[in-house]
């Protein structure tokens, strides 16, 4: 049986720091399941502060116009897998983006959905009331376990249009890997907001801002990756829409909702927590 280990838990607990503690005690490999940090040269903002000479797979996989999906990230990290297994060493998966990990761990039947895009161009015509309205006719059940947030965007809606008429969703498990999945998190939300205030300073300073204005040169400000938590607060500093204290305002919240989303995601998976701000 392969093995696998998981390493989840809300930005900025230390999940990096901790897989690569664990890599040096045994023949392993690193594999990121952060979704953020598949985009080349967006590298400050989405904290791909890894020790030098680190090797970690699932980074840097697409330009940030190319469109990347929980199947185009599969497709990347898989084969290392299979050939750390082959080579007798384990594989170490750390990141908080929970349909990453659940690709590996379970499977996921949307990812042999295809994209079709005439029904695409025709759904962008709908309003959001419209989508739901279409998703609950097709799905009832995939609509009711939208959380407010992908109930509201059209672009995650859409997709689940697109499975439901491909073909109803059906639950999937990996028979191949047997998977260990631990999670570190803070126990107190006052420090854990001290931390993650702290690591958005840490950014602006290594740079977040030139980044993103390099960035911009390239590329436009309304493409799929630009509206990662932190570039969107930036841009609209650099469109002296916002103040340097509010981006600072705006970018933590930001971490602090989307850490909020990743712990409602991850208490429905089977987790062994550990507090990182518990000194045993």
């Amino acid at each position: 049986m392969n093995k696998l280990l998981c390493i989840v838990g809300p930005t900025g607990t230390g999940k990096t720091k901790k897989a690569i503690e664990l890599s040096k005690e045994q023949p392993s490999i690193l594999v990121s399941a952060d979704s953020r940090q598949v985009y080349r040269g967006m590298d400050i903002v989405t904290g791909k502060d890894h020790p030098p000479g680190t090797k970690i797979y699932g980074i840097d996989l697409v330009s940030p116009s190319d469109p990347c999906s929980v199947s185009v990230w599969d497709d990347a990290v898989f084969p290392h897998l299979t050939q750390a297994w082959a080579e007798g060493k384990l594989p170490i998966v750390v990141g908080g983006t929970g349909l990453y990990v659940k690709a590996l761990t379970e499977g996921i039947f949307t990812m042999q959905v295809p994209i079709n895009q005439p029904l695409r161009d025709e759904l962008e015509t709908l309003s959001i009331i419209e989508l739901q309205q279409k998703l609950n006719q097709l799905d009832e059940h995939k609509f009711a376990s939208l959380n407010h947030s992908d109930s509201m965007n059209p672009r995650r809606l859409i997709r689940a249009i697109e499975v439901a008429m491909f073909a109803p969703s059906s639950p999937m498990v990996n028979p191949q890997v047997e998977s260990e999945i631990i999670g570190l998190r803070y126990a107190d939300s006052s420090t854990y907001h001290a931390k993650v205030t702290q690591r958005v300073l840490s950014r602006l300073k290594a740079g977040a801002i030139e980044e993103t204005e390099n960035l911009l040169t390239r590329y436009d400000k309304n493409i799929q990756s630009m509206s990662a938590i932190g570039y969107t607060s930036i841009i609209k500093y650099l469109e002296n829409t916002i103040t340097k204290e509010e981006l600072i305002k705006q970018w933590v919240a930001g971490e602090l909702s989307y850490a909020k989303r990743q712990m409602t995601w991850f208490r429905k998976q089977s987790v062994i927590w550990y507090d990182v701000d518990n000194n045993n």
